[in-house]
């Protein structure tokens, strides 16, 4: 059967309403979908029922939760969280060869320590540079409704990673052990270095993948 625009629409939303709130997987789903139904000769069924019969081959469950592809999300989820893996991973092993980014881990341990000494200003500007980080990320995540992608929600993990590194090495000596991070400026240096070049790469490979989702939105547009 030949779908009109009004019924490719239809499933998308359908597809939207039934927990497929990522769009570039809702895409590859309503592809799917469509290529079924018009390999389909004219049935008995209607429309609709066909549309259905099609949803439950990709294992679509009547759920009132508000996600009836629950098993394939999973699936999803799990098979880009290891395709940004391979890919941050990769990046990651050709960046910190790179002659600048060494020279640049080695100039900001030589400033953080320099600076380390004076605790008070010291904590202020560890605070601003923790907003100014993370304020551009959160605004690539929200600023448009079609950035809800599967594919930049995991690359944001890796974004955020140096941050998480630092949580995890100033919280749990303060925690565990009542020992402050700050008190130690050689130690506190080098975990900021660290966390400084970790939060640059993971950024940039969160913003490669921005710029990639933004350009096959665009093209879909022009459609």
């Amino acid at each position: 059967m030949e779908l009109t625009k009004e019924q490719i629409t239809y499933i998308d939303d359908l597809l939207y309403e039934s927990g497929i709130k990522f769009w570039d997987i809702r895409i590859e789903m309503l592809d799917h979908v469509v290529s079924e139904l018009e390999q389909q000769p004219n049935s008995n069924l209607n429309f609709k029922t066909s549309v259905f019969e099609v949803f439950k081959k990709m294992g679509w469950k009547e759920n009132f939760n508000g996600s009836n592809f629950e098993e394939l999300l999973k699936q999803q989820h799990d098979l880009v969280s290891r395709k940004m893996r391979t890919n941050f991973n990769t990046y990651n092993k050709k960046a910190l060869t790179n002659p600048v980014i060494i020279g640049a881990f080695i100039l900001c341990f030589y400033l953080i320590y320099q600076l380390a000494h004076y605790k008070i200003p010291f904590k202020y500007i560890f605070t601003g540079l923790y907003i100014a980080y993370i304020t551009p990320i959160v605004y690539l995540l929200t600023r448009k409704k079609y950035y809800k992608l599967l594919q930049l929600t995991h690359a944001s993990t890796w974004a955020f990673l140096g941050l998480s590194l630092l949580n995890m090495f100033i919280y749990i000596p303060k925690v565990f052990l009542s020992v402050n991070i700050f008190d130690f400026p050689l130690t506190i240096s080098l975990v900021m270095s660290i966390t400084i070049v970790y939060s640059y790469l993971g950024f940039k490979f969160f913003y490669k993948e921005f710029k990639k989702a933004n350009d096959v939105y665009k093209k879909l547009m022009t459609l």
